[in-house]
């Protein structure tokens, strides 16, 4: 799955162990069927290259995530600007989480003009109660 693929290129070695445990494939299957109606695609013929996860209700981009094959070729950029305008229309400002450690990540949204706030905690939902884990919250300001 390339939700599942994407969220470990970003995230293996940069979050507790026990939220890498949590995040089983399982996991994964459960939150695509939640976001379903909520995630953009981009595709090539029938080829999945990339996809953008919402949370409408509060302007979050949920997650972002491109095919390694895909990676360079504006995929990404095109999706966050989707994410961006579907936002728009309920929202003036949208938000994001990237762990300190995935540079990748955090390049690329500076570059498409998203604000590091700075450092947070997000308590990250598992079976066995919260994970904090250290993030960086970016915003963006919409419209």
């Amino acid at each position: 799955m390339l939700w599942r693929a994407a969220w470990l290129d970003g995230h293996t070695g940069h979050v507790p162990d026990e939220l890498m445990k949590a995040r089983g494939p399982e996991h994964f299957s459960v939150h695509a069927e939640k976001f379903v109606g909520s995630t953009i695609v981009a595709t090539d013929d029938d080829e999945l290259l990339g996809l953008v996860v919402l949370a409408e209700d509060t302007g979050e981009v949920v997650q972002l995530a491109v095919d390694r094959a895909a990676r360079g070729f504006g995929v990404g950029g095109a999706l966050l600007r989707c994410a961006e305008e579907r936002l728009s229309g309920r929202h003036r400002k949208a938000h994001l989480a990237v762990v300190p450690g995935n540079t990748r990540a955090r390049r690329f949204y500076e570059f498409h003009g998203w604000r590091d706030e700075g450092p947070t905690v997000y308590r990250a939902p598992s079976t066995a109660g919260p994970i904090e884990v250290p993030v960086h919250r970016y915003t963006q300001v919409l419209g």
